[in-house]
């Protein structure tokens, strides 16, 4: 049966002055636009370099190979991972690396268009996807030094079509390709996820891979001496499913909450860096947990980034699986997708607030 279409007008985010253009112009930068963006002091500290960690990973080919040992191997790994970091790195996973560098130039192509052009394909009054920012909500939050270009990519009844670019020349092709890469990754991912908790049937968890959006992200550099003081990504956790981030060049700026402290991520190079989506820490009932984290900028190069959410379809519902919570009690509410979809949309990003607005208490 095909797919219906997505539905529209689920909520949006206020209008926000475009970073690249302003970080162009550091000097009419006016002071009163400058402190929307200047945070104040941090209250958690980096990790120093000498105690930091390194986000596991895991051996995509080897989780799904002939070797039994191998997988289990893995699965171990994988589920290490997901209990108690929220984060891992997925090698030899399988998506061409000519498919992934032509995404990556595509991006950084779209970025470099004459912002009349970018605008032209501008979020639409009630949506989140097109040109711009999301999870403004009000005039007074801080802002994120970074613009976006946000497409719903899966599945294909779900797109918004006025919105996919047609320059770059290669766009389109190109995110076709990569957007079903990325989608087949997830679904095997989670399919593992669900082998390792026990659940008799994998499609309760595969089918948080039915839709996938793209989220390219542009950080632009932040002159100094705001740097220090300006984050591209507010902490948060991601309200999807899973989420595979594939970062454009060798500019780090992710960090994850860990210990107390932020532990910069540098991705290995062809690597997918997953992470545990909110749906997941809903479905597993808290044993994977969604974990915060955050962009730093750079004063002195821009940084690009593709991430893929992957989640349920509109129709259905979130709530901890009944093979999870057999023998518990559930400790999170079960709702609609799309009410879900409006709270997180209505939400500026702040940590965990999504979570704990799908606690029971």
């Amino acid at each position: 049966m095909e797919d219906a279409t997505m539905p529209r007008n689920l909520g949006g985010s206020l209008p926000v002055p475009n970073v690249q253009d302003l970080a162009g112009r550091p000097e009419d930068l006016p002071p009163t636009l400058l402190n929307r963006y200047l945070r104040p002091e941090p209250t958690l500290p980096d990790a120093p370099a000498d105690e930091q960690e390194h986000v596991p990973v895991v051996d995509f080919a080897r989780l799904f190979g002939q070797e039994e040992e191998a997988r289990a191997e893995e699965a171990a790994r994988l589920r290490m991972a997901c209990e108690d970091w929220g984060f891992f790195q997925v090698v030899n996973h399988g998506v061409p690396e000519e498919t992934m560098e032509e995404m990556k130039r595509s991006v950084m192509g779209f970025f470099a268009l004459p912002l009349p052009e970018k605008q032209a394909l501008a979020q639409e009054p009630g949506g989140i996807e097109g040109y711009g920012q999301a999870f403004v909500v009000s005039e007074e939050q801080k802002l994120d030094w970074a613009d976006m270009f946000y497409l719903v990519t899966q599945p294909p009844s779900y797109r918004h079509l006025r919105l996919w670019p047609s320059n770059p020349s290669t766009f389109k092709d190109c995110l076709e390709s990569y957007s079903a890469e990325v989608q087949r990754v997830a679904r095997e991912l989670l399919g593992a996820m669900a082998g390792n908790l026990g659940v008799r049937d994998p499609t309760d968890m595969t089918r948080l891979a039915e839709v996938q959006a793209m989220r390219m992200n542009y950080y632009p550099r932040c002159p100094e001496p705001h740097a220090d003081r300006v984050l591209g990504l507010s902490p948060h956790s991601d309200a999807t499913g899973l989420t595979l981030l594939l970062q454009v060049g060798s500019v780090a700026g992710l960090q994850i909450r860990r210990n107390g402290r932020w532990l910069p991520v540098s991705p290995l190079p062809g690597a997918l860096l997953a992470n545990v989506g909110d749906v997941v820490e809903v479905f597993t009932n808290g044993k994977y947990k969604s974990v915060e984290h955050r962009a730093v900028v750079n004063p002195r190069q821009e940084r690009m980034s593709i991430a893929a959410f992957h989640s349920g379809k509109y129709g259905t519902t979130y709530g901890p699986l009944e093979d999870v919570v057999r023998d518990q009690e559930p400790r999170y509410r079960s709702v609609s997708v799309e009410d879900f979809y409006k709270l997180v949309v209505s939400t500026k990003l702040d940590g965990k607030k999504i979570m704990d607005a799908m606690k029971i208490t």
